[in-house]
């Protein structure tokens, strides 16, 4: 398990303060300290390396019981780089973004070299290779961090803008291009166009067409992950023993305030988790993601769980002090604050959290902010709790525990994130799988995220319903597999529009995919004036975005509501051993905006209501709950969300649970397995 705070980013702190602070940081209950290792602070001159600050902080660190996870930065570039243009970034406008001194790193030398450039790749990864041999035998260094929360590196202070368009990032795509398409006459198929020569072809500066856009983005997500491939295997020439990791800034289905981000900031966790032994996730819930930010939080750490698969992970960042809003601006965490975003972390199946930061920012735009302790270093209330959080949680048997898959999951897809990032709404793609996520954390019905990338085997990993949040594009792969999985026994329940466009963005003109499920013939889309209402026999739900209507349908399909116009709006089929079900309108979009209680209680019954294969019953009082596991014990994480104490009851393995849950905590229980 990992619990501590990060703790060095060159300058400060300084030296004078380095040994009463990391003793502080021991007596808390930490295990754990973060130390940066920036390039233009130890590579003064080429080839010259100067280890021997960090050779004594690290020391130090370990006499005072902690191990290190070293953060290796090469967007500090040296400033002996700082004259070869050729290898730096370009925006679309042609801007060259020469250094300068960025909020989160002190010396200065962002947003370094284009790793596009063989030349700048080369020497990004010769200072990780030099960092990671130098402390290769070290016993106090568990990891190298080879990517501070990898995305396009100047898309956070260039939101909105497209970049890279640089020679080097050019010539790459077309490569790309080449390898994807294979000809220029399947590229001219895919976007539309009659390029005689692969010289013409150049990335999109503008939105319109779409499948040149979505072929750019989805080339980014790609070439990112080459990126990290790269710094990794530097770091494993260096130290082939250390574990490898990197950590995300936050999920990027999320996005930095919870509205999606895939698209514009980059930078894909199911991509990049790959390529690590450890995955990591970034979070300043109070200051990024509202008065939800409990919430929010969560959502982002099951994701990350999600794309880690059976990798461990753990809050490599959290706010541990004033976020930022402007001078002298934040949001400080209360001590309630920090014990439920760490209860987030474990029910999510995360191994441990590390604090941005132990001591307040002493200088830039993010000053004085984040420090998890007061500046003279004395305890704060959150230092308290979160020292509490530690010496809880770091436990062997929690060490030891890996997730249980639920039977009911959320389908997230890069194919649909990025249609509609390329038709200007990413956001809407976004609200709508974190609707339906509320919906059933609202209806206390547990569940799981699961990816495209992973469709062919959800069945067999224990998806037994599973839902289709605007899912507009999907790939003939992914039908195949969608189709399988329903036939094969599972429930598949699809929202409008369900793969309405091919994976390049182009309409499906006849509809196949709901064409094959629920013989759905003469389809159309209409944009409802206010909110539309479902009715059933029981409950019913809302939709306002788009609705979609048919003309014709299979004659084995049920319509189990209608809109109040008389249009069907919810339709059921069995297919082979399986059944699908066909909502008429963006439900979990909906969802979002009302939280109707009607439309919970219309879609919850769809879900297993006690969540897990193993679990025999659950009344849970719409509190969270997942399940995690080790070789001989049950773990079950209950989450109580509201301000009032709830009660969950709980057949486990033969046990039987009933237990009283404080407001705003959790409880962690256990049941042996059968012959453990």
């Amino acid at each position: 398990m990992f619990f501590g705070a990060q703790y060095y980013r060159p300058p400060f702190p300084g030296k004078d303060k380095w040994d009463l602070d990391l003793e502080h940081i021991r007596s808390l209950g930490f295990n754990t300290v973060k130390h940066w290792v920036v390039w233009n602070w130890v590579e003064c001159s080429p080839g010259v390396f100067d280890f021997d600050e960090l050779d004594e902080l690290v020391a130090l660190s370990g006499k005072h019981g902690l191990q290190v996870v070293l953060n290796l930065i090469p967007e500090g570039a040296p400033y002996w780089t700082g004259d070869r243009e050729d290898l730096f970034y370009q925006t679309a406008q042609g801007e060259i973004l020469r250094y300068s001194g960025p909020a989160n790193i002190p010396s200065a030398g962002w947003p370094g070299l284009c790793p596009d450039s063989a030349e700048g790749q080369q020497m990004i990864c010769s200072f990780i290779r030099a960092a990671a041999r130098h402390f290769a035998d070290n016993p106090y260094v568990v990891a190298f961090d080879v990517w501070n929360e990898p995305h396009l590196e100047p898309m956070f202070d260039y939101s909105g803008q497209l970049l890279c368009y640089c020679e080097h990032s050019r010539k790459r795509f077309t490569q790309w291009l080449r390898n994807r398409y294979e000809t220029l006459e399947g590229l001219n198929r895919a976007w539309f166009r009659a390029y005689t020569s692969w010289s013409q072809v150049e990335p999109p500066r503008r939105f319109g067409t779409g499948a040149d856009m979505i072929d750019w983005r989805r080339f980014w997500l790609e070439n990112l992950t080459q990126w990290l491939r790269d710094r990794v295997q530097a770091a494993r020439e260096g130290a082939p023993n250390k574990l490898i990791q990197t950590h995300t800034a936050f999920s990027a289905y999320m996005g930095a305030n919870n509205q999606g981000g895939l698209g514009n900031e980059l930078g894909d966790e199911f991509l990049l988790a790959r390529e690590v032994d450890i995955f990591g996730l970034s979070s300043f819930p109070l200051w990024l993601m509202g008065e939800e930010h409990v919430w929010g939080h969560f959502i982002n750490a099951e994701i990350i769980a999600a794309a880690a698969r059976d990798k461990p992970f753990y809050q490599v960042e959290l706010q541990g002090g004033a976020g930022k809003a402007g001078l002298l601006g934040g949001y400080v965490p209360t001590a309630q604050d920090v014990r439920q975003w760490n209860w987030n972390v474990i029910a999510a199946g995360g191994k441990g959290t590390v604090y941005w930061q132990y001591a307040a920012e002493p200088a830039g735009m993010e000053s004085p902010g984040f420090g998890l302790v007061n500046f003279d270093g004395s305890d704060t209330p959150r230092s308290l709790a979160a020292g509490a959080c530690a010496r809880q949680f770091s436990t062997a048997q929690l060490d030891a525990a890996r997730r249980c898959g639920a039977a009911n999951a959320i389908y997230l897809s890069r194919n649909a994130d990025l249609l509609c990032y390329a038709m200007g709404d990413e956001r809407s793609y976004n609200l709508s799988f974190q609707g339906i996520w509320r919906l059933l954390e609202d209806a206390g019905v547990p569940s799981r995220f699961v990816h495209a990338d992973y469709a062919s085997s959800l069945y067999e990993e224990g998806v037994r319903s599973l839902y289709l949040p605007m899912t507009l594009s999907l790939s003939q792969e992914e039908r195949e597999h969608l189709l399988a999985y329903t036939a094969a026994g599972g429930k598949l329940i699809v929202e409008a529009g369900a793969g309405m466009y091919w994976e390049n963005g182009e309409l499906d003109m006849e509809q196949t995919f709901l064409r094959e499920l629920f013989g759905m013939q003469g389809v159309f889309l209409e944009k409802p004036n206010g909110i539309w209402h479902a009715c059933a026999s029981e409950a019913g739900f809302d939709s306002g975005f788009y609705c979609q209507g048919f003309s014709q349908l299979g004659d084995d399909c049920k319509i189990i509501a209608r809109f109040e116009n008389g249009m069907p709006a919810a339709v059921e089929r069995p297919y082979g051993r399986g059944t699908a079900v066909w909502l008429g309108g963006f439900v979990g979009h909906q969802y979002w905006q009302d939280r109707s209680p009607e439309t919970r209680d219309f879609l919850a019954p769809f879900f297993d209501p006690n969540g897990y294969a193993a679990i025999q019953s659950l009344e849970s009082s719409g509190m969270t709950v997942r399940l995690l596991e080790t070789e001989e014990d049950y773990l079950v994480v209950c989450l109580n969300r509201s301000p009032q104490v709830q009660r969950l009851r709980l057949r486990l393995a033969g046990c039987d649970f009933e237990k009283q849950v404080a407001a705003q905590d959790g409880i962690l229980l256990q049941a042996p397995k059968a012959g453990s």
